[in-house]
């Protein structure tokens, strides 16, 4: 074991009382590969994971190469798969397969997904067990069966108290596996659930029948994994088992794969409300971002040019009464904000699964009261800076008017827009945003400047 300095030692202690790993990292850079690794084996493998992604791209290799497979494995898992992927990809197919036969399948299949399938494919000849990890790998991609683990304990009805602890004590499990035990029936259907806690209390002669909760929460191994994340959040369960069609229980999702869906349908969902590839970082190179970017902002160009040319229909009535300018940004702009608010909410509710396209009404009607109410406020506000701004009481109705009839068009494009794409298979995030601050600039330009036209020669006077 390697003998700490006393920098290292006390990054070592801020580390593990909650510091910021990037402290050891920097810390531990200059150090030779091995007592990287001797260290690293010393944190607990979520601890390690930061350091390891502090180093440089040779030194992760070199440290994975000195660890040992079951070390590696652990700190492996706790990175995203991605990384994870990238820093074994280049690992021979030998080396690699002894540290996924110490990963839960689910995990293994994970990394494997993301290399090539050549690599992928004798890594998997390669492996001790390699048929519980190709079975998810099957499955398709951001499936319920693809997060599942296949390390489940399953009773039979018959069996009693005794023989279901005999059979818990002949096994190695994992501690998150064994909470809670599944029943299933001569053909491998899920019948009944029951927990650990049941059975340690439970008299030993006592059939399993008699102890267990028949309705079983499941989901579809073909199911969206949106839909296992959301079951297993609603239900507030630690394991998820997963069905085939005939209901026949293949597997089941654990609650820490769970979140890491939560975390990346919410980063994407938030990433393509603006605009932004889903894989985009702050470490990737300016000209991968200036061009991930560059694309979704040619696409925004035509809908900019679209709300101008509605500008330049009253080109005519901004050159009599030029103070108009003034306001316009500020319908537009209160308009978009307003958009942006109520799309938020509705994007959020329908991931979440709280709104469905049979709620539409109702959550329209709702946000038209709420952007009547806000427009209403508002459109007092500017009506009164138009009025003491600008001392013209014309102008300030006009304005007033116009952010009303704006708020409740966004109101309106927020809610509407979003549940159409839905309704036609697309992304509700994907173009809302773009889609409904159009809606709203185009809006807001055109009730106030039509209603300006219109009332020309109150201005002028």
């Amino acid at each position: 074991m390697i003998r700490l300095t006393s920098e290292i030692e006390q990054g070592l202690r801020e580390l593990l009382d909650g510091g910021d790993p990037a402290v050891i990292a920097e810390r531990v850079r200059s150090l030779p590969t091995d007592q990287i690794a001797d260290l690293m084996a010393a944190l607990h493998p979520a601890d390690s994971a930061d350091v390891l992604e502090e180093l440089t791209s040779e030194q992760q290799r070199e440290v994975i190469d000195e660890l040992e497979p079951d070390d590696a494995a652990d700190v492996l898992a706790y990175l995203d798969v991605e990384d994870a992927a990238e820093m074994v990809a280049d690992l021979p197919a030998e080396q690699l397969a002894d540290i996924l036969d110490e990963m839960e399948p689910d995990d293994a299949a994970d990394i494997l997904a993301e290399l090539s399938d050549a690599h992928a494919s004798a890594t998997l000849a390669d492996m001790e067990s390699p048929a519980d990890v190709q079975a998810l790998l099957d499955y398709e991609e951001e499936s319920a069966g693809s997060l599942m683990t296949q390390h489940v304990v399953t009773l039979r009805a018959t069996a009693t108290v005794s023989q279901a602890l005999g059979l818990l004590r002949q096994l190695q499990l994992d501690e998150e596996i064994a909470y809670y035990l599944f029943v299933t029936d001569e053909a491998g259907r899920l019948v009944g659930v029951v927990s650990l806690r049941q059975l340690v209390t439970a008299e030993l002669g006592t059939q399993i029948a008699t102890i267990m909760r028949p309705d079983v929460i499941s989901v579809a191994a073909d199911a969206d994994q949106e839909e296992a994340a959301r079951t297993l959040a609603r239900y507030s369960l630690p394991v998820l088992p997963t069905v085939d069609a005939e209901g026949r229980l293949v597997g089941v999702i654990t609650a820490d794969d769970v979140i890491d869906v939560i975390q990346e349908e919410a980063t994407e969902d938030l990433y393509r409300l603006a605009g932004l590839d889903s894989d985009e970082t702050v470490d990737q190179s300016v000209l991968t971002t200036s061009r991930q970017r560059l694309t979704w902002l040619l696409v925004n160009l035509p809908t900019a040019v679209l709300a101008s040319w509605v500008v330049s229909i009253f080109e005519g009535t901004l050159a009599r009464v030029a103070v108009l300018a003034v306001f316009m940004p500020i319908i537009a702009g209160m308009g978009g904000n307003a958009g942006i608010q109520t799309l938020t909410l509705i994007v959020r509710s329908i991931a979440l699964g709280e709104i469905s396209l049979r709620d539409g009404w109702r959550t329209l009607g709702r946000e038209l009261v709420v952007g009547l109410i806000n427009g209403v406020c508002f459109g007092v506000v500017v009506g009164l800076l138009g009025l003491i701004w600008q001392g013209m009481p014309i102008l300030g109705l006009v304005a007033g008017i116009a952010m009303l009839a704006n708020m409740i068009a966004a109101a309106a494009a927020g809610t509407i827009v979003p549940l159409l794409l839905r309704r036609i298979g697309a992304d509700p995030a994907l173009a809302s945003g773009v889609i409904v601050t159009t809606f709203t600039d185009v809006t807001g330009y055109f009730s106030f400047l039509g209603l300006a036209t219109l009332l020309i020669a109150y201005f002028v006077r």
